[in-house]
């Protein structure tokens, strides 16, 4: 027995797991955070393009959103489903889970100023600064690092917004109101 312990075979490999584990879980959380990264990008890109599609679709043709006043977004309706779709279309690109659960993972407000709480969905003006915020729940896919990165529940809340200037139309549109 005394020569089973001054044996010292192996000391090595054990000082290879209680390294290997710690260092593998650095570059796994690493790796979770390149991915949240570009996540954040992503929906700084899907901001843009929610602000660009606001700016057009706003005061577009009421005939083409089913009657929908111009300068308008209510939830649920024609205009705000158009915008929606441009912020969607950019977050796609993160997973295919991103796409099935869209509906429920994105947001899009328009904030009455940029940073501001208070939200709007109608009157914006001709040359009037639309700022548009969208959020989007992304769920952390790595398995525990994605708990260490994103919390408890491996999903983190990124938002982002965007302004531009209504690009409203100085005329009537035939059968619509200016």
């Amino acid at each position: 027995m005394s020569s089973l312990a001054a044996d010292r075979r192996g000391a090595a490999y054990v000082e290879f797991l209680i390294v290997i584990i710690p260092f593998f879980m650095f570059v796994l959380c690493v790796l979770q955070g390149v991915l949240l990264q570009f996540a954040d990008l992503a929906v700084d890109r899907a901001a843009i393009v929610a602000t660009r599609s606001a700016v057009v679709v706003l005061d577009d043709d009421p005939q083409f959103y089913s009657g929908e006043a111009r300068n308008s977004a209510r939830t649920g309706g024609p205009r705000m489903a158009a915008i929606r779709q441009g912020a969607a279309n950019v977050l796609a690109s993160l997973s295919t889970e991103a796409i099935q659960d869209m509906d429920r993972r994105l947001s899009v407000g328009f904030p009455v100023q940029p940073g501001g709480n208070q939200m709007r969905s109608a009157g914006f003006a001709p040359d009037e600064a639309v700022t548009v915020r969208v959020g989007f729940d992304y769920s952390c896919g790595i398995p525990l690092a994605g708990r260490i990165v994103c919390g408890a529940d491996a999903t983190i809340l990124l938002e982002a917004e965007a302004s531009l200037p209504n690009q409203g139309a100085r005329y009537s549109y035939a059968g619509g109101s200016r």
